[in-house]
């Protein structure tokens, strides 16, 4: 299912884990989600744009295990959103090597 920047927003946060965009907040623990804009694209007719596509970075950052993006896979799938498969890559926040679990949306404007 297709979705709007504000719909994906509000079911990043339906995941019931802490949100925020490009970086966290200083006093957050993990597990927690980040979210960037990555790129866009356009659905175009007779040289008019129709859609703008905007594609965002959805991580799950944590000290856990692959479980810790459970919450929001189910939360992702719960409406239909496409997504693509979760990477994970290992990742230097204040000294501390964690993991982010990254997957990424394309929403419809």
């Amino acid at each position: 299912m297709s979705v709007s920047f504000q719909q994906l927003r509000s079911i990043l946060k339906e995941s019931g884990l802490p949100v925020f965009r490009d970086e966290p907040a200083s006093s957050v623990t993990y597990p927690y989600v980040v979210y960037e804009f990555v790129n866009e694209t356009h659905k175009r007719a007779s040289s008019r744009v129709l859609k703008s596509l905007p594609m965002y970075q959805i991580s799950v950052i944590t000290n856990g295990v692959e479980t810790d993006y459970e919450p929001l896979k189910n939360a992702l799938n719960s409406y239909g959103v496409s997504f693509s498969q979760f990477e994970g890559l290992p990742y230097d926040e204040n000294d501390d090597t964690i993991t982010q679990f990254i997957t990424y949306v394309r929403c419809v404007n």
